[in-house]
């Protein structure tokens, strides 16, 4: 049976339901042992009504290349992560889950023992080697029930997760802060209660059943629609903060006392800062879209400022490599080398709630420093001959520019404002980012870059 390319993507392998199917998910379990020899596979998975059936059939691959299975049922992607680096006999994972994506949606994340990711390409590139050679190695239509000889062993994964959690964040007395989180029926739901029972905050929780049709909203943490319950929430209760989490917990969002939300890369300042305070000297890893406050974060507590292309790949590669404090991205994941150089958003809320305790400042305050750039969201321009428009951009910005970064798209950089432009892999569009010391001056840079890339 021939597979959907499109499903095969740079991180993951992820569609609709109706491009998946259980043959699908037994060839990703074999394949991901087959090209890591891993003798121990975790499988984990999360609340879509797709997921316990796929994670059977993963396991079933594994297994039918001889590998042990480790079933680590629901979690979410930084428990999963956890399970996969944290232990030494575990030489791989498959992680169930598509994520944010609508109900319709589901797929499945690969990593190694090392926590790099397995890309989707490699995972098509094993099957169809073995379909070459002419192998039904990684066909589920070769194996039978009786084939299953290896073991699976069931680990709950949360207890060690949260004493690993606990011991590094080192909480202080919360005083009955107000704390509302939205949990969007996603995976954070089956970990929040668990961590807020050890603190003494007053929790609002929103939506922490887990339910793979989110009844109530995306589970996006840094879209605007979705966070209007939250909003509402925090403003009603006179909390101190809000929080919102996307579907696997890998990405964590926040909101002020006032609902104002706070921008991925926002946050991130406020996070390098924390970090280099208790890690002087290492390195912060972001990305060429990332706002000048992670610049100046970075610049005024003596850290290193590494630049890194979009991309949790070269993200978990490039923490590892430097030794960073902390990596994050624009798109709200925040990696940490206690955890191999992957997400932990649990890690992300303690850091976060420990810095509101110990500053005794309103979370605005606090974040205030990270704000003082006026910055337009990701803004995407249509554009037929995206080489022809990227030509008269350079034309125009880059003698002016004090200094151009190239290794995502294109970053131009002034005295008081700066670009970031990038084309779409899959559609006619550019994609830009912008900041500058005043809306006013914001405002009519991007209206100078939409004129350029209109009469490209």
């Amino acid at each position: 049976m021939r597979f959907p390319a499109e499903i095969f993507r740079s991180y993951d392998v992820r569609g609709t339901v109706d491009q998946l199917s259980d043959e699908l998910a037994f060839a990703v379990g074999a394949a991901t042992v087959r090209l890591t020899g891993a003798k121990r596979l975790v499988v984990g998975r999360d609340m879509r009504p797709t997921s316990p059936s796929f994670a059977a059939e993963v396991a079933r691959g594994a297994m039918s290349e001889g590998a042990e299975v480790v079933d680590i049922g629901m979690c979410t992607t930084p428990m999963f992560n956890f399970a996969v680096f944290n232990w030494a006999e575990h030489e791989a994972g498959v992680m169930v889950t598509a994520s944010h994506n609508p109900p319709e949606y589901n797929g499945f994340k690969m990593t190694r023992g090392n926590a790099m990711p397995i890309s989707g390409e490699e995972i098509r590139e094993a099957i169809e080697a073995d379909k070459a050679l002419g192998g039904q190695g990684l066909s589920a239509a070769a194996f039978t029930p009786e084939a299953l000889s290896p073991p699976v062993t069931h680990l709950d994964v949360k207890p060690p997760y949260l004493a690993r959690l606990f011991a590094l964040a080192q909480m202080p007395k919360l005083n009955g802060m107000k704390v509302v989180v939205d949990a969007g029926n996603g995976m954070a739901g089956v970990i929040l209660p668990d961590i807020f029972s050890r603190l003494d905050a007053k929790l609002t929780a929103l939506y922490f059943e887990p339910d793979g049709t989110f009844p109530n909203h995306e589970a996006n943490p840094i879209k605007l629609d979705t966070l209007r319950d939250l909003v509402a929430t925090v403003k009603r209760e006179g909390a101190a903060i809000g929080v919102a989490f996307d579907g696997d917990a890998d990405r964590i969002g926040f909101v002020d006392e006032n609902g104002e939300p706070i921008g991925g890369d926002q946050m991130l300042g406020l996070l390098a800062s924390l970090r280099l305070k208790e890690h002087p000297g290492k390195a912060v890893v972001w990305s060429p879209n990332a706002s000048w406050a992670v610049r100046d974060a970075i610049k005024e507590h003596g850290g290193r400022s590494v630049s890194e292309k979009v991309g949790r790949t070269n993200f978990i590669r490039r923490v590892q490599m430097e030794r960073a404090a902390i990596g994050g991205e624009v798109s709200a994941h925040y990696f940490y080398p206690e955890f191999g150089g992957m997400e932990s958003s649990e890690f992300t809320i303690l850091l976060v709630l420990k810095a509101l305790a110990d500053s005794g400042k309103p979370m605005s305050e606090l974040i205030a420093p990270y704000r003082r750039y006026a910055r337009s969201p990701e803004t995407n321009f249509e554009a037929r001959e995206k080489d022809k428009a990227l030509a008269a951009l350079d034309a125009k910005y880059a003698s002016e520019a004090v200094s151009i970064d190239r290794l995502d798209g294109a970053r131009y950089e002034f005295a008081d404002w700066w670009f970031n432009v990038r084309k779409s892999n899959t559609e006619p569009l550019l994609r830009v980012n912008a900041e500058a010391a005043s809306k006013e001056h914001l405002d009519s840079r991007l209206k100078e870059i939409a004129g350029i890339i209109e009469n490209a």
